[in-house]
């Protein structure tokens, strides 16, 4: 899109949507070009992308509706498109769960697919769960999807979770013409990983476990799938993805997801100390942990020789090879335990709370991810509900609770905060 098109097109909004967005009607000549696929933007949920993101003043390019129903999830974006899962409906009426597309660079909403109805009465109806690839993938309470990328409905693999959905971020895994998923819900009988043919829906295989083995979310890399477990028997499981055969198991305290970096398997961990560990991705063998307070669905991001992740309030980075401190964020602005942090080219997103402010409200930081420097923040909620975050180039994305789905871009001129000159 041309700039003398974006700005016609944000002149059209008219004054209400100006002011909403705060004055942010141009940016430094974002591309979005790239892809985002899925929370933790691979299947090893490393939550790096070599697109640059955007830094500076981070501003608010557009705003779309969502339906606000539970939970947030989070956006994933492929060839100029924005596609986003949601609920419409809640307790005591029907549950819609809504795939829609928008255009990245505009915010104009392209289709809208309902891809199930229920009449459950959880709270929730779906996953954190959407993966684009050549097709669309999308897990809600009963089963997994797959749709066109003009959303169209392919095929449906039953798969139950009971309760609320648990773990909330639950995105299959989708790697070499196969889909994997597992059950979810702490009263889910019986347990198990499945896998179906990504083309066309068929079963594939299916690996049974123990009523005391609770799935977290899967990761996978190099044709393995790696189950981590909490609760009872916990700990870490590696399957082969084309067979499900066992190729080894560990017994660790588990207490989030996974993230396969090179040979090595970052796995939080519960306890008298909560903590991250380094483990081999081969044998499961610790090799370094390091203790920190941080919250159950956050996971871990990696890039080159850096771990980083959100604890004790801060975002935390680390050597890979030796977990040694390298440098932390926060907690005066306080991070938010809940994130997970993504890193673009050379610059690693936080999300953190301004508590000194009216209405304590959140700011994404984009900082330098080899020194932790303030490269640019901006506001984005009074909430603390707020998805992950999707970067293509020049370009974030992040869902609020409050039913809002946001493009943040880096603003040239900005004069009390305003951004006044395209680029």
């Amino acid at each position: 899109m041309s700039h003398a098109t974006r700005r016609q097109f944000l002149a059209a909004l008219g004054a209400s949507a100006l002011s909403a967005t705060a004055g942010c009607v141009s940016s430094n000549g974002a591309t979005y070009e790239g892809t985002w696929s899925r929370p933790g933007f691979d299947d090893a949920r490393a939550g790096f992308s070599p697109e640059t993101g955007p830094t500076g003043p981070l501003t608010v390019a557009w705003r779309a509706g969502v339906f606000d129903g539970y939970p947030t999830t989070s956006p994933v974006v492929a060839d100029g498109v924005v596609y986003y899962l949601h609920t419409r409906g809640g307790r005591g009426h029907p549950h819609e769960s809504v795939v829609s597309a928008f255009d990245a660079a505009t915010g104009a909403e392209r289709w809208q697919t309902i891809v199930s109805v229920a009449d459950d009465d959880e709270l929730a109806y779906h996953h954190d769960s959407l993966v684009v690839a050549d097709r669309l993938y999308l897990r809600t309470l009963e089963a997994l999807y797959a749709l066109s990328l003009d959303g169209d409905r392919l095929w449906r693999h039953p798969i139950p979770t009971t309760a609320q959905p648990y773990p909330i971020v639950a995105p299959p895994v989708v790697a070499d013409g196969v889909a994997v998923t597992a059950t979810y819900g702490e009263r889910t009988p019986p347990i198990g990983v499945a896998a179906v043919d990504a083309e066309t829906g068929t079963p594939r295989w299916r690996v049974g476990f123990n009523s005391r083995q609770i799935p977290w979310t899967l990761a996978a890399a190099d044709g393995a799938v790696y189950v981590p477990f909490f609760k009872g028997d916990a700990g870490v499981v590696a399957l082969d993805l084309q067979t499900g055969r066992r190729e080894w198991s560990v017994s660790l305290p588990v207490a989030g997801p996974v993230t396969v970096a090179g040979d090595t398997l970052l796995v939080p961990l519960d306890g008298d100390s909560d903590a991250i560990a380094a483990t081999d991705r081969r044998t499961g063998a610790i090799r370094w942990r390091a203790p920190c307070v941080r919250h159950t669905e956050a996971g871990v991001a990696v890039a080159g020789d850096r771990v980083y992740y959100c604890a004790d309030r801060m975002l935390l980075a680390r050597r890979l090879d030796t977990g040694d401190l390298v440098w932390s964020f926060g907690p005066t602005p306080r991070v938010s335990l809940s994130w997970t942090p993504v890193v673009a080219g050379d610059v690693v997103y936080a999300l953190a709370e301004h508590r000194a402010e009216n209405g304590r409200p959140h700011y994404l930081y984009a900082l330098d991810a080899s020194s932790g420097r303030v490269r640019g923040s901006g506001r984005v909620s009074r909430s603390a509900t707020v998805s992950g975050f999707a970067v293509v180039d020049g370009a974030g994305y992040v869902a609020l609770g409050s039913g809002e789905l946001l493009c943040l871009e880096a603003c040239d001129v900005s004069v009390l905060g305003r951004c006044v000159r395209n680029g």
